[in-house]
Order: C-alpha cells, then sequence, then structure tokens
C-alpha cells in the first residue's frame, strides 16, 4: 500500500514539538531578555565578536588584566587626564617631551646641575646682575677685554701690585703722584696751578697764603722767586711753612735782598706729598 506525502505544515508542526519536548519552552525572535539568562552563564564564545560596547560595560570596572598589553594608543587616552602617578618614574625620555615645551615652573628648583646644561650656551641673560662672585670664575681667565673700560677703582687693586712696567710712559699728572704747584703773581692772584683747586691771598707786603684744596700738613714745600711771564724778578729771600690753623695751606714770607723788609714779589711754589 501506498503512504501519503507529507505537507510542510505537517513537518514545521512535527519540528515545533520536538523544540518544546527538548527545551521544555518555545521562543520567538528578540524575546530573550536578562531574566531569561542565568547569571555568569554567558561566555565569550557566546558573543559575537566586535560587538560588545562603551554602553555595555559598567563604568569603572575594566582593569588592567583586562586590557592586552602594550594595545592602547593615544587615540584610547583622554586628553590632559594622564598624571604623575600613571607615569613609570625614569621612563620619560627626551623624545617623549616636545622641544620648547618645558618652562621653569616644571622643573625642581635646584633640580638643574651643570650636567643638565649644554657647554657654551648660558649667555648675558641667563645670569641674574649681581649674581656671580669670584668664586664663579676661574682663576687667571678674565682678560683686559672682560673689563668695561674706565671701571676699576683704587679699591679693586691689591696694594703694591702695579709697578712701573704697567704704567704709560709720562701717563701720569701730578695728581697722580700727589706733586702740586702753583705760580703766584706779586699782587697775591693765581697766575696758573697744578693740582686741586688752588686759592691764593696776599696778607700783606710779601705775605701770601695758598690754598691747595688738600692736606698738605704732611707733605715737603719749595718754593722760589721767579717771575710768572717773561723777564727777571727782583731778588730776595722766601721762606715757606704750614699755615697754621688752614691744613689746606702753606704760608709765603718773602724778604728784600738785605733781608730787612718784606717784599712783594711772583713766585712759584711745589708741594710733593
Amino acid at each position: 500500500m501506498r503512504l501519503p506525502q507529507p505537507t510542510f505544515g505537517k513537518v514545521l508542526a512535527g519540528t515545533a514539538i520536538v523544540l518544546v519536548a527538548t527545551t521544555g519552552t518555545a521562543y520567538a525572535a528578540n524575546t530573550v531578555g536578562s531574566a531569561d539568562i542565568i547569571n555568569n552563564s554567558v561566555q565569550s564564545v557566546d558573543i559575537k565578536d566586535g560587538t560588545v560596547a562603551s554602553v555595555d560595560i559598567l563604568n569603572g570596572t575594566v582593569t588592567g588584566g583586562d586590557i592586552a598589553d602594550a594595545s592602547i594608543t593615544t587615540a584610547d587616552v583622554l586628553n590632559e587626564s594622564i598624571k604623575s602617578v600613571d607615569i613609570l618614574n625614569d621612563s620619560v625620555l627626551s623624545a617623549d617631551i616636545k622641544n620648547g615645551t618645558i618652562v621653569t615652573n616644571d622643573i625642581s628648583d635646584g633640580g638643574v646641575t651643570t650636567a643638565d646644561i649644554l657647554d657654551g650656551t648660558i649667555g648675558s641673560a641667563d645670569v641674574g646682575d649681581g649674581s656671580l662672585t669670584g668664586t664663579d670664575v676661574t682663576d687667571n681667565s678674565l682678560t683686559g677685554d672682560d673689563v668695561q673700560d674706565n671701571t676699576l677703582g683704587t679699591l679693586d687693586i691689591a696694594t703694591d701690585a702695579i709697578d712701573s712696567d704697567e704704567i704709560l710712559d709720562f701717563g701720569l699728572s701730578n695728581e697722580d703722584v700727589a706733586v702740586l704747584g702753583a705760580a703766584v703773581n706779586a699782587d697775591g692772584t693765581l697766575h696758573h696751578s697744578q693740582g686741586f683747586s688752588v686759592t691764593t691771598s696776599h696778607l700783606g707786603t710779601g705775605l701770601y697764603q695758598v690754598d691747595l684744596g688738600r692736606d698738605v700738613q704732611s707733605c715737603v714745600y719749595n718754593a722760589t722767586i721767579g717771575t710768572t711771564t717773561a723777564g727777571n724778578a727782583a731778588s730776595g729771600f722766601i721762606d715757606v711753612s704750614p699755615r697754621s690753623g688752614v691744613p689746606n695751606a702753606v704760608f709765603v714770607d718773602i724778604h728784600n735782598a738785605a733781608n730787612t723788609a718784606g717784599q712783594d714779589s711772583p713766585f712759584h711754589l711745589t708741594v710733593v706729598c
């Protein structure tokens, strides 16, 4: 006897009976929810590759153990979120730092040493005014070119340090060797002088005061009768001595040739201190 052929509907009905019999429950598409899944039962093989997104992961639950080594790039890191505690000590190299980005606030006070500074790169603008001392300068390394003209004073030069070899021939004036002088007219007016601010006074016949503008009490005096212009002066006697009560001045006393009376005469005075 020939059996009748099964229809599509009968086959589908039979399949549904088998599914119900083997699973106990029949599910329609997109109807399985979280409540239908046993906790901790979904595994990697159950999840399609590349389908888990940020919204699927609970914030703050991913750790270093979940991330493959050397797989995070700059695109994965939020700008300006890396801190010192996130970086391994002594692991940042020059190549990691953008040129020209380090400023003074990035450097620890007193942290830069000579080994950190490129030779020959420090200029005047990098050195604080008045901050260098003699200990910062190598002995015998400065030359005349390093010293500004006309800036050294007597306090900068050691006592007895300069000898004749260092002095320009005829380069010293009378003031440099403490030689003072004055040429005085017979009426007591000053004809010319060498030295400080020299002033003269006619105190009486043959009597004069010459103020040399500095203390000359410990100096040596020499005076001679002589004209301040061409010609010869009348002969006579001349004496010179410290001026009593006036430390900057000397007293000049001139007498006639017989040394019997005072006489007004021009004279030349030299004072060596």
